[in-house]
């Protein structure tokens, strides 16, 4: 059925072409073809994006076996990437405030395909590392400025449902790409090869993205001078949903420290093979196709806060089963409980950023919102590695389990911080 508005029928993140997004006027009426195609473009970009950046951790395995790696450098590997993607947000959401964002995630998605493949070349522990810090920096120019542009492509009312959407691209990734890595390295009995493969699809992508964004950039709205005076007004916001997403953020940070650990922590402890472990993050993070649209429209439905109390205290008790838990069905349960709760959180804060910044900085400051998480784990996680060195896998996933059980606490302690705003309904998801 169609969606008939009063409103106007277009909006804009300050980035793209005026964005229809209502469909008028029954059976007679039109989307605008960027409405109809702009949300599955970016969902495939997405898939594209983690396709590329996303064989690290489920080849961690064989790299390890290859390069003769322990817990300490196997995370040197891991924080290599994640550091160098912390220290890019900044500048390069920055970047994608003042010119075309499309065309700033189509040439990263181009560049990191291209780093796939000088990955499979590379002769050594210390190259790999170096092309770990330029996959970190050609990843940072996708989230934030992809979330930023479908944020103002869609009202409040139906934002958190679309950006929950986007994820799907995401955790089809992480549900794909361990599969893929894993399956041919086993083929061609290397990793290099399966890094190979990785690069196919973040390159077309990119290309066929290249290509439409040079038709559209001549259409890109830039903020006017009244938007531009909204800065103010998003400090406040920011000061007022601060206490929230800083725990979200220490929460987060707990989770990214140990789960790149999580395929080792099955070998080791487990005894799962090697070459079979990373597809424990598929079981994790494939989730996200059921929970981040559920967990959007639910945000839309009942506000961003209470449903980021609910999946970001489960964090630490999580953490805790894993540990814990025998290795069979209850270990699946938990796993999946995890990832969906893990994969329900990203659209959430995104649309409670989008919620309260203004569109011509809301690349840049979800921009430092992902500087400081990625920043944070990209230190913390080769001192988890070191940890498990020092002690085992156990007693240090139960630290951090404690740990985030503790900022569990904290959170229900500020759940009433944040009362997110219900504007009337004004736009339709098309």
């Amino acid at each position: 059925m169609a969606t008939t508005t009063t409103a106007p029928a277009a909006t804009s993140d300050g980035d793209g072409p005026s964005v229809e997004t209502v469909r008028t006027g029954g059976r007679g009426g039109k989307v605008a073809m960027i409405s109809r195609f702009t949300l599955p473009t970016f969902i495939v970009a997405h898939l594209a994006h983690h396709v590329g950046i996303g064989g690290l951790q489920p080849l961690l395995p064989l790299l390890r076996d290859d390069f003769q790696l322990d817990y300490t450098q196997a995370g040197l590997l891991l924080s290599a990437q994640g550091l160098a993607l912390g220290l890019a947000q900044l500048p390069v959401s920055a970047l994608a405030d003042h010119v075309s964002k499309r065309l700033v995630i189509a040439a990263g998605l181009v560049a990191t395909g291209l780093t796939c493949l000088a990955i499979a070349l590379v002769p050594g522990f210390w190259p790999m590392v170096g092309c770990l810090v330029a996959m970190g920096v050609l990843a940072a120019t996708y989230h934030a400025p992809a979330a930023s542009y479908l944020s103002g492509a869609y009202d409040v009312v139906a934002r958190g449902r679309a950006l929950g959407m986007h994820v799907i691209g995401g955790s089809l990734a992480f549900l794909l790409t361990p599969a893929i890595a894993i399956g041919v390295a086993r083929y061609a009995g290397s990793w290099r090869a399966a890094f190979v493969a990785l690069s196919v699809l973040p390159i077309i992508t990119g290309v066929v993205m290249l290509l439409s964004s040079a038709r559209l950039a001549a259409d890109e709205r830039r903020a006017t001078a009244a938007e531009r005076s909204g800065q103010v007004s998003a400090l406040a916001s920011l000061r007022s949903i601060g206490p929230l997403v800083g725990v979200a953020l220490g929460e987060q940070l707990l989770t990214a420290s140990m789960f790149a650990y999580i395929p080792l922590f099955l070998v080791d402890h487990h005894g799962v093979p090697s070459d079979l472990a990373g597809l424990a993050i598929s079981v994790m993070a494939g989730f996200g196709i059921i929970s981040a649209p559920i967990g959007g429209a639910l945000s839309d439905r009942f506000g961003r806060a209470p449903v980021l109390v609910v999946v970001t205290a489960s964090v630490g008790p999580l953490i805790l089963l894993l540990a814990h838990v025998p290795y069979g069905v209850s270990l699946l349960v938990v796993l999946v409980v995890y990832g969906l709760s893990m994969n329900t959180r990203l659209p959430v804060l995104e649309s409670l950023f989008a919620d309260a910044i203004p569109a011509h900085r809301r690349s840049t400051v979800l921009g430092l919102y992902y500087f400081i998480g990625q920043e944070s784990a990209g230190l913390t996680t080769p001192l988890v590695g070191r940890l498990i060195d020092m002690t085992d896998p156990v007693t240090t996933f139960t630290g951090l389990g404690v740990a985030g059980t503790l900022l569990s606490l904290l959170l229900l302690r500020f759940r009433k911080t944040l009362t997110a705003p219900r504007p009337a309904a004004t736009v339709a998801l098309a």
